[in-house]
């Protein structure tokens, strides 16, 4: 879990969230079950199989040599089935997890599915990785349970031979031990049958594990591509200037999202950035708190390149809120209190107020200490956005960031959360990224994006003078409106 919270954003958007969440519900525990247990029997059946061993030596070396004649098969059949076992277990685990990925994308889409009566499609869908799941399972357990019926074959064919060659050079008369020795030898051969079957199991639930410790260090040994230089800045404020200097940035080779864009921003600028939708106006911003790191250019807080500065430092003078609010299953209280702790109530009481969401908080049977459900579902669209500006006016940050917070939201709600976020904006840095144009005709400059590349910059009059992309957009949406 460490070491997911210091991975980078696209490592999370490349992966199912099942299967994220199963590297650590499910691999850990095979993991940490086949060491805890394995261990534990391995130690004293090896102890115990060394004694016996060293025992059988005294009492007739050359029959302890002939016995073990059939050690390479047994120990044979272990590697084979061993190996075999950890790639079925591997198989196994990645069905469970595929599992894990379709409840929870059902459990977070459930309105969806009702809203389109897909119950009998999500549950066919359930149904077919339960399956896979359990044909996996089925195959892992026939070679985990194939093992001890074989070893236990081979060492009782061992023990058979032993007693037909000793026991006739007894008969015989031409023997090196009496019947007495050859009695307790025979005894103490068959006793190291059980501890040997047992290291064998051992052997096998090992494998199991290194099936699970190899998809859990694939997590820990991912390169983390967000990281923070030795001896990183910490910047306590922003005093001069925010510069995107010829940033370059693509998710991958083949498809540059942001191509050489530059431009500056003061204190206290209200700067919009608007542009087509796939423009690259979120990754834009995303940058500014090292979300994502540029492949070309750099970003500078106050002439220092942001990678030179400790990241809690960085994001700490920023507050986000976004188009997708993000609220836990707690109250609300907490929620608006998002890591602070210790806050006095006053403090968020005024947040809220100042985000227009006291009222409607209070209305609540149980007010701040209502639970807000599951990634806020049990409030409004406009609910949840004014409880992220609360949120973020809690967090008293310098420079602001809105990606289409006003987007989704009907004109009540959209007033409301305007109003708030206009509030918020006093003497603070804003960067706004604009769905519904009307919104920043007063920002102190729009930055027109489109492919990437910034193709038109200037305040909304003179933006409508030029005539080009953004007064093209602009008259599209106001002749939508009407």
């Amino acid at each position: 879990f460490e070491k997911y919270q210091r991975l980078s954003l696209d490592y999370f958007h490349r992966r199912r969230t099942g299967q994220v969440m199963s590297r650590i519900t499910n691999d850990v525990v095979v993991l940490n079950e086949s060491i805890d247990l394995g261990f534990n029997v391995l130690v004293a059946d090896f102890v115990l199989v060394i004694m016996l061993l060293v025992f059988l030596l005294i009492l007739s070396w050359k029959l302890t040599l002939l016995a073990s004649v059939v050690l390479p098969a047994v120990f044979g059949f272990i590697w084979y089935v061993g190996r075999k076992l950890r790639k079925y277990s591997a198989r196994t685990q990645e069905r469970m997890a595929d599992v894990n990925s379709v409840l929870e994308e059902s459990v977070n889409n459930i309105r969806i599915v009702k809203a389109f009566s897909m119950e009998n499609f999500e549950i066919g869908k359930f149904f077919g990785a339960t399956r896979a799941y359990f044909k996996s399972l089925v195959r892992m357990m026939r070679i985990r349970h194939l093992a001890a019926p074989i070893n236990d074959f081979l060492t009782t064919l061992a023990g058979i031979v032993i007693l037909m060659y000793a026991g006739s050079r007894i008969i015989s008369g031409t023997g090196e031990l009496g019947a007495g020795d050859f009695m307790t030898f025979v005894l103490a051969m068959f006793s190291m049958i059980k501890p040997v079957k047992s290291i064998s199991q051992v052997q096998i639930q090992l494998q199991e594990g290194m099936a699970a410790a190899q998809r859990v260090f694939e997590v820990i040994d991912t390169p983390e591509r967000i990281t923070e230089k030795p001896g990183a800045i910490a910047c306590k404020r922003f005093e001069h200037a925010v510069g995107y200097d010829n940033v370059s940035f693509s998710y991958n080779e083949s498809e540059p999202v942001l191509k050489q864009v530059s431009f500056t921003v003061r204190p206290g600028d209200v700067v919009a950035i608007v542009g087509p939708s796939g423009a690259g106006k979120s990754t834009l911003l995303d940058l500014l708190p090292r979300f994502y790191d540029p492949q070309g250019g750099k970003i500078t807080i106050d002439g220092v390149d942001i990678r030179d500065l400790s990241l809690v430092s960085l994001r700490g003078l920023m507050g986000i809120v976004t188009q997708e609010t993000y609220l836990f299953n707690d109250t609300i209280r907490n929620n608006i209190a998002y890591g602070l702790e210790g806050i006095d109530d006053s403090r968020i009481i005024d947040a809220a107020m100042m985000a227009n969401a006291h009222e409607f908080i209070t209305q609540f049977e149980h007010g701040y200490n209502t639970i807000v459900g599951n990634r806020g579902v049990m409030l409004s669209g406009g609910q949840r956005q004014r409880l992220a500006i609360a949120r973020a006016l809690l967090k008293d940050p310098q420079i602001l960031i809105f990606d289409e917070a006003t987007s989704s939201l009907d004109t009540e709600s959209e007033v409301l959360v305007q109003q708030a976020i206009e509030r918020l904006m006093e003497g603070r840095t804003t960067l706004v990224i604009a769905h519904r144009l009307s919104t920043i005709r007063h920002a102190d400059r729009i930055l027109v994006l489109s492919e990437g590349e910034i193709v038109e910059q200037g305040t909304h009059a003179e933006l409508m003078h030029y005539n080009g992309l953004y007064a093209r957009l602009y008259s599209m949406q106001f002749r939508d409106d009407l």
